[in-house]
Order: C-alpha cells, then sequence, then structure tokens
C-alpha cells in the first residue's frame, strides 16, 4: 500500500531549512565589515566592543564559521524535506 498523505513533515522541514539559509546569509562573510561595524556600534563602549575591535580576526573567523555551519545545516534540512515529499511505502 502507498500512503501518499501528506503529514506536513517534509513541509516543516522544508521551513526550518529555509529558516536557517536566511539567518546564515545575515552571517555572510561578504557583510563582514557591516557586521562588525553594526556589532561594535551597538557593544560600543562595554566589554563586548572592546572585545569585538581588539579581535577583529577572530570573529571575524567565528562568524565565517558560523556562517558555513548554517549553510549545511540548512541544506541538509532541506535535502530532508525532499525525501519526505517522496512517496513512501507502508508494510
Amino acid at each position: 500500500m502507498v500512503d501518499t498523505t501528506d503529514d506536513g513533515e517534509g513541509q516543516r522541514l522544508e521551513r526550518t531549512g529555509r529558516s536557517w539559509l536566511l539567518w546564515s546569509f545575515i552571517l555572510c562573510p561578504c557583510h563582514l565589515p557591516w557586521t562588525l561595524a553594526i556589532l561594535s556600534a551597538v557593544a560600543g563602549g562595554s566589554t563586548l566592543g572592546v572585545a569585538l575591535v581588539r579581535y577583529r580576526t577572530l570573529v571575524g573567523i567565528t562568524i565565517a564559521v558560523l556562517y558555513l555551519a548554517g549553510v549545511g545545516i540548512g541544506f541538509r534540512y532541506l535535502r530532508q524535506a525532499k525525501s519526505e515529499g517522496a512517496c513512501r511505502v507502508r508494510l
């Protein structure tokens, strides 16, 4: 018997994957100068602001790693959503 009912799991996985991709592209390294400027302005005068200015390279590497991890997780969710959309055979 072929089960073609959509339980919404595929749609949920797709929404989750797209959300991960959206937030990851905000951290995209091509936006790094803007990201660092905004973070420094918001956290200016605080210990976090001093750390952002002092350790720019480390912050940049961290943002790039978070971007890569987020994109990888997002694409993994999208692949799972695609496989969930296929017809499943129920035994």
